[in-house]
């Protein structure tokens, strides 16, 4: 016979109070596979938060839970809290008796709560994609996913995008800082190459002092406001050769924001030299 919370409640394993109902934290599950989160240094530093705010007092909402058939309940949503709890447990803390409530809907609707209930901390896109990913397998539309995660359809419809991208780029996205947007514009513009075009992207980031990849840098335009800025900052500079080379010295107190310019102008003329001898 499958569990359920009323023989829980029978049996005395659930308690009820006047808030609500409780269990004990030996008779809380996780569920292998069910969270989408990476285990990386990102979502360890969320863990580490919800651990240092319940150590210091701070009061948490009750986890979501469905019955487990083998006993006691699963969490659907409150992965990070219940990591918490057993870490103050193991530490001494009076923690035993945790307050839950039930997790509404069948099990796509469970699925969903992992991508509706993201507040604390945000999923990445790459993680949102391995929660619809999941959905998928219960014959979903896109639009279905769109309305039980509270995610746009256009959103939902790019992350099916990035599901079938090759490996190389979905590694890319989880090991840079690679906005999904430039992903997408990759995937459309160059294919199966796409990987190689988000290398580049990287780099180009990294030249002009950016750490994260987003379409203002992939897709940098040198204009011709900048173009004026750069022909003032020359007309300033002190003009030398040194070791052959000429070299232009800018004069003290040049302003970061003019150097940036001068970065820019360099990324993107390195770009454009290299688009025509590709031509």
């Amino acid at each position: 016979m499958a569990n359920s919370f009323k023989q829980m409640i029978k049996s005395g394993m659930i308690k009820r109070r006047d808030d609500g109902m409780y269990i004990q934290l030996k008779n809380i599950f996780i569920q292998d596979g069910f969270n989408s989160r990476e285990d990386d240094e990102y979502t360890r530093a969320g863990n580490e938060d919800t651990y240092q705010y319940m150590k210091n007092g701070g009061q948490v909402p009750a986890i979501e839970v469905v019955p487990r058939d083998e006993g006691g309940i699963w969490v659907r949503e409150g992965h990070r809290r219940t990591l918490a709890n057993r870490r103050l447990q193991s530490e001494g803390e009076p923690v035993d008796w945790i307050h839950i409530t039930p997790c509404k809907g069948n099990d796509v609707d469970q699925q969903a709560r992992v991508m509706s209930s993201d507040r604390g901390l945000k999923l990445r896109f790459f993680e949102e994609a391995n929660n619809v990913k999941k959905m998928l397998a219960f014959n979903l539309t896109p639009l279905e996913i769109s309305v039980k995660t509270s995610r746009s359809i256009s959103h939902i419809n790019k992350l099916l995008r990035f599901i079938d991208a090759s490996h190389e780029v979905q590694t890319l996205a989880k090991t840079e800082q690679i906005s999904l947007d430039v992903i997408i514009d990759r995937l459309d513009s160059h294919g199966s190459k796409a990987a190689d075009a988000l290398k580049g992207d990287v780099e180009k980031a990294k030249l002009i002092g950016k750490t994260r990849v987003t379409r203002s840098v992939a897709n940098t335009v040198f204009s011709a406001s900048k173009s004026r800025n750069f022909v003032k900052i020359l007309a300033q500079a002190e003009v030398r050769e040194i070791d052959g080379q000429t070299a232009y010295i800018l004069p003290a107190g040049t302003q970061l924001d003019v150097l940036a310019i001068l970065d820019d102008y360099r990324s993107t003329s390195t770009k454009e030299n290299s688009d025509d001898q590709a031509l």
